[in-house]
């Protein structure tokens, strides 16, 4: 085909000529059999046969070529010939790039709302069946040393969300992660004391409530971000707060299933009380508020929501961790602006 491409049938015939009239040199017929006249004819007549095949020959073998391979052309592939691996390669491409791409996105958008981190990661399962409507999972986010803008921090942070649907268009076009329906998932966040104060003192954290005369400034419960203690051996967290201008001691630990968190309250013995007030009493008021604020609590970050779920204490590491299981709402991602 090539040669026919490069020399068509024009220049075949420009040859034959040549090839006729170099037999009728005076150096060429000097050769015994081209000395007689038969001779003569003889060589003009296979000369012009070579013409004839050289030309027809060539257009008939790149004829010959195209219809051999038409039908390989168009004739599909039985689905029995494709080799195994050439039929998974393919799907498994496309969803790795599109695996990369979210993740890509997830931990840019985490990074550019977090203060401070040491690691963040994010793992993406995306099924070649589903991705394509924009649904994905499990998806699951890693980090360590996070801090945020407004003091939240943690050792280490695992969370997962077992399905949840993206709007593919913006996510391609835009490079931005839009929810077309809320995902929920669950979460483990693991806090050393100084972690566990700022959580609790946390501009973001809803107040535990009211006890008594609201009018009075030293009538709000404020907890205290010093002081926090952990004691893995006895699976109990210590923290501190204010209320009636006195400090309150309050233990935490892992409850039953009615109630996951247990809470007391004791009136602090550096306290200067007033011998005519009845504290037990007021104790046992803290005892039920905080309980249920912690049993009830709903940590909201611009349309996520974080509540708890169990908790445990662990003295392997360098220091005592207390790790808290948590409950995942996503209804949107934080703006990208918000101060956490």
């Amino acid at each position: 085909e090539r040669f026919h491409h490069n020399f068509p049938k024009t220049y075949i015939f420009h040859l034959c000529i040549y090839l006729s009239v170099q037999t009728n040199t005076p150096e060429y017929c000097k050769m015994p059999l081209m000395k007689s006249s038969i001779g003569a004819a003889r060589r003009h007549y296979y000369i012009f046969l070579l013409g004839i095949f050289l030309c027809h020959g060539i257009q008939g073998f790149q004829l010959s070529m195209v219809a051999s391979r038409t039908p390989m052309s168009r004739s599909p592939i039985p689905s029995s010939a494709k080799s195994p691996m050439s039929q998974r390669s393919q799907p498994a491409a496309s969803d790795r790039v599109t695996s990369t791409l979210i993740s890509q996105l997830a931990v840019g958008a985490l990074k550019l709302r977090l203060h401070s981190q040491t690691h963040v990661d994010c793992d993406v399962t995306a099924s070649p069946s589903t991705v394509l409507r924009g649904q994905i999972g499990p998806v699951t986010v890693k980090g360590r040393g996070w801090g945020s803008r407004l003091g939240l921090t943690c050792r280490v942070i695992e969370a997962t969300v077992d399905q949840c649907e993206l709007d593919m268009g913006r996510v391609v076009s835009k490079r931005k992660l839009v929810l077309n329906v809320p995902a929920e998932g669950r979460a483990m966040v693991a806090l050393n004391s100084d972690d566990f104060g700022k959580f609790i003192t946390h501009p973001l954290m809803k107040p535990p409530g009211i006890v008594g005369d609201a009018s009075e400034d030293d009538s709000r419960l404020e907890f205290m971000k010093e002081n926090v203690s952990l004691d893995a051996k006895t699976g109990i967290v210590t923290f501190f707060g204010t209320y009636l201008g006195q400090t309150w001691q309050f233990t935490l630990q892992r409850g039953s299933d009615e109630e996951k968190a247990l809470i007391k309250a004791s009136l602090h013995k550096s306290s200067q009380s007033d011998a005519n007030a009845d504290w037990e009493s007021v104790a046992r008021q803290l005892t039920e508020i905080t309980s249920k604020f912690f049993n009830e609590m709903v940590f909201e970050l611009d349309g996520t929501f974080l509540s708890f779920s169990d908790m445990m204490l662990t003295g392997k590491g360098q220091e005592p961790i207390i790790m808290l299981s948590l409950g995942i709402l996503v209804k949107k991602f934080p703006s990208p602006g918000l101060d956490f």
